[in-house]
């Protein structure tokens, strides 16, 4: 005669399982973000500097054209916390101002750069044959352009200001998403859920739109994250160059720019225009290495 174990009964405990495993979605994608402090940190820093950015007019102690030319070249104190410039104008009110002009000059021409992405990756990813070619071929073109070169060119024939330098990144940046929008459409398309619509009678706008493109958003993101790093200095470059914004507007490349201009009076303009655009530049970049670890294909748009 055997001894079998004893049947559990029904009131007895169940292993405790991973908080983790327990969640699912947007969700797990969060609590896995939370586990690196260094992108929670990050994310912390680039959410203070939008709040900067975006409230600048009412937080901004000075207008940031408003010139005291008694106070020129002063250091931090009392009155003006980050010194004053060439012109006695306050440095914390033109460096907020100059983030402003920096992080929506950078938004935009990201955002330009995905809709050409989304449009030309799509349409060469899901329709293929020679769409699919000719669009990638043009790609491969301008990618062997040099970024900067390319931006260059194009403020040339527009003409300096931000609006050259908005196109110009967002024509720069367009290569890297269209890529990436072709790559994730040629993945996605092959799942089952796709087949199963294509044999419901589901149209191709139906399909891209409601299965293809929220099971493919999350690598996009990430990468989106990442250019605006990008675009931050390169923004920052090209108004050191001159060919942003320019003055009296302030941007943090045009207070980099003024700062050289009168390095041998002080530094503070250099400084801290300098570390705004390292710190927030790499802020992103952190961000989008903490959630490209944390998330996986579907976890943000959900499977269809």
């Amino acid at each position: 005669m055997t001894v079998t174990d004893p049947i559990p009964s029904s009131t007895e405990a169940l292993p405790d399982l991973p908080k983790e495993a327990m969640l699912h979605g947007r969700r797990r994608t969060w609590f896995r973000f939370r586990q690196r402090t260094s992108a929670v940190v990050a994310l912390a820093f680039v959410a203070l500097m939008l709040a900067a950015a975006v409230l600048a007019p009412w937080i901004a102690p000075y207008d940031p054209t408003e010139q005291h030319l008694r106070d020129r070249f002063l250091g931090f104190d009392g009155t003006f916390w980050f010194g004053t410039d060439d012109l006695g104008r306050d440095l914390l009110s033109r460096l907020m101002y100059g983030l402003r002009a920096s992080l929506l000059a950078s938004f935009v021409a990201i955002s330009l750069a995905l809709a050409i992405g989304l449009v030309l990756g799509v349409l060469a990813g899901y329709v293929g044959r020679w769409v699919g070619s000719l669009v990638m071929r043009l790609t491969d073109g301008f990618i062997a352009i040099p970024s900067l070169l390319l931006t260059m060119a194009i403020v040339g024939a527009i003409g300096p200001g931000q609006k050259g330098v908005i196109i110009g990144l967002g024509a720069a940046f367009s290569p890297t998403f269209i890529r990436l929008f072709r790559a994730q459409v040629l993945a996605v398309k092959e799942e089952q859920f796709v087949e199963a619509a294509v044999v419901a009678g589901a149209g191709d706008r139906r399909i891209i739109w409601r299965h293809i493109l929220p099971n493919a958003v999350a690598p996009i993101i990430v990468q989106g994250l990442m250019a605006m790093g990008l675009a931050l200095l390169a923004e920052g470059a090209l108004s050191y160059l001159g060919l942003g914004a320019q003055p009296p507007d302030a941007s943090l490349g045009v207070i980099l720019q003024r700062g050289f201009s009168f390095k041998e009076r002080t530094q503070q303009p250099i400084i801290m225009a300098g570390l705004v655009i390292t710190l927030l530049s790499w802020a992103f970049n952190i961000v989008a290495d903490g959630l490209r670890d944390a998330i996986s294909r579907g976890e943000l748009g959900g499977a269809s």
